[in-house]
């Protein structure tokens, strides 16, 4: 008997009778953008996944009008009075452990990018098998801004997929990507109307899951071979130990601090509606 499917709270779950998994991000009022407790639900559902037989395919996509916004900045501030250091480096390492389960999934995942993917919510569509994307979506790592750096692996995946020049773009200079550039950069396998964009996801899924499922984990294996997954396990961890020392540092601190102080004023300036 199949393990009963996690109960989340950021995160919606629904097993299809083909083996397929959906997971949908559920902060639609917040574009997706995840907490601190995202990233371990996220985990969990990877967890899952790793131990599961019958799951033969994994879909990502969110709710609403965005796929996800990324890490989520005022959800994410540290708790008046605790240690800052100490969680910090807890959230470091549940981001680490994540990206690993998503880097070593057993079964290939396929993204369905429904609207905005930021951050976080970017950076890890190029560690799965295949990405369909609305042709309204947008891609974005507004890294240099906020003064972190590349995670989720992109500093070797994005210059792999994108070239290093509109790796740089994205990476460096926080450049927004519509649907059809990452197309046509190969990012993006496919890309549909948003109203057909889950149809065209589960019926590549369904098909992805009739598959035989030896033959798919040894092309999967050839394709992602030993060398490259190691390579991105170590990324990872440098990744991961550097976007820590970002988060501690003043700029960084500064940076976030201007950017709430921009929506601010944003808000404030915004028209009521009549």
């Amino acid at each position: 008997m199949a393990a009963r499917l996690p109960e989340l709270k950021y995160i919606k779950l629904e097993l299809l009778e083909s083996g397929v998994l959906v997971m949908t991000f559920n902060r639609p009022k917040h574009m997706n953008s995840m907490l601190p407790a995202s990233y371990c639900e996220w985990a969990q559902v990877m967890k899952y996944v790793h131990a599961s037989a019958n799951i033969r395919v994994l879909v990502v996509t969110g709710s609403g009008a965005a796929y996800s916004a990324g890490q989520d900045l005022s959800g994410g501030r540290v708790p008046d009075g605790e240690d800052e250091k100490k969680v910090l480096w807890q959230r470091r390492n549940d981001t680490c452990e994540l990206t690993k389960l998503l880097v070593t999934s057993p079964v290939p995942i396929i993204g369905a990018v429904n609207g905005p993917a930021i951050g976080y919510g970017c950076t890890t569509l190029a560690l799965f098998d295949l990405v369909v994307a609305a042709d309204t979506a947008v891609f974005r790592t507004p890294f240099a801004e906020l003064a972190f750096c590349p995670e989720g692996c992109s500093s070797v995946t994005f210059p792999r997929i994108l070239g290093p020049i509109v790796a740089n773009d994205m990476l460096l200079m926080g450049k927004s990507m519509s649907a059809a550039e990452m197309h046509q950069r190969g990012f993006v396998a496919r890309l549909t109307k948003p109203a057909e964009l889950m149809a065209t996801t589960i019926k590549l899924a369904r098909e992805m899951a009739s598959r035989s499922t030896t033959a798919m984990r040894a092309s999967r294996a050839l394709i992602r071979n030993q060398q490259y997954v190691d390579e991105l396990l170590r990324v990872n961890e440098v990744e991961m130990d550097e976007l820590y020392e970002r988060m501690i540092s003043d700029d960084a601190k500064q940076a976030i601090a201007r950017v709430f102080a921009r929506l601010q004023a944003k808000r404030s300036n915004a028209k009521p509606k009549l």
